[in-house]
């Protein structure tokens, strides 16, 4: 029978053994120092000429002392009724370290971020960034800024989809102030794309649309193919000075109508062909 845990390293009670709270008072000491573990620092390398009772260190390479410098890098060293104990690490252990405000875990070669250890979550039910998600907002991120970039061994491109249940659902980007709507882009309950512009939140207004059938771009009053322009609605000015802008197009039954000036208008008849 072994003397001693694997994992922990804590003795065993043996049987009929004399003074038993021995045996258990050095099982609670080392049960104290790695249970939650914590040391104030990392990188000190300079062992301490008046160390507190249980002040912690992870040896940095080259540390000197009497009892630092004969132990290897990363060993965990724990001071305890006016010794310096020492303590092997081994994969998996968890540290926390005070002056850098992070939490290390060993690997078996080195110590590391837990960070670093993450490399993936699967199936979580939410996360939030600096702000809490929830049932309907599963990813929330409460940040100045949002960076993503390409990896550097890939092929170089960056793309994000986003994916909707069908040609009814909606798969948009949504822009508010103040968490009020103002403005969408995406496929807005339909499959072509649209931009829609409210300002209030409440009544919005679709602003362009883009037909996947033929890619003609119709915007309010225009519409936009390879292959012709649309004025799709007409327009009479009252009279020659009436307002308009320069450039400004219209027409009605009888005629095509061109603002040449700010609110000056000419027009040219229409005949049969």
């Amino acid at each position: 029978m072994s003397e001693r845990t694997p994992r922990l390293d804590l003795p065993f009670l043996m049987p009929a053994q004399a003074q038993k709270h021995v045996t258990v008072n050095e099982a609670l000491d080392r049960l104290d120092i790695l249970v939650q573990a914590a040391v104030l620092s990392r990188a000190l390398g300079d062992q301490p000429d008046t160390p507190s009772e249980g002040d912690g260190y992870i040896l940095p390479s080259n540390a000197t002392g009497a009892d630092w410098s004969t132990r290897p890098l990363g060993t965990l060293m724990v001071f305890h009724e006016g010794v310096w104990t020492a303590i092997p690490p081994w994969a998996g252990l968890g540290v926390y370290v005070r002056d850098e405000g992070v939490s290390l875990v060993h690997d078996g070669a080195g110590w590391g971020p837990l960070h670093d250890q993450i490399r993936q979550l699967d199936h979580q039910q939410g996360l939030g960034v600096g702000a809490a998600s929830d049932a309907y907002n599963r990813v929330v991120i409460k940040s100045s800024g949002v960076l993503m970039t390409a990896e550097e061994s890939g092929t170089g491109d960056l793309r994000l989809a986003m994916n909707k249940a069908g040609s009814a659902a909606t798969a948009s980007l949504l822009f508010q102030s103040d968490w009020s709507g103002r403005a969408e882009i995406g496929l807005a309950g339909e499959d072509s794309l649209t931009v829609k512009v409210s300002e209030d939140g409440n009544t919005w207004r679709e602003a362009m649309r883009v037909v996947p059938l033929d890619g003609e771009i119709r915007v309010e009053g225009l519409s936009v193919r390879s292959d012709r322009l649309t004025l799709t609605r007409s327009l009479t000015p009252a009279s020659a000075s009436a307002p308009g802008q320069v450039g400004q197009m219209g027409w009605d039954s009888d005629h095509v109508y061109v603002c040449v000036a700010p609110d000056q208008w000419r027009r040219a008849a229409l005949a049969d062909w």
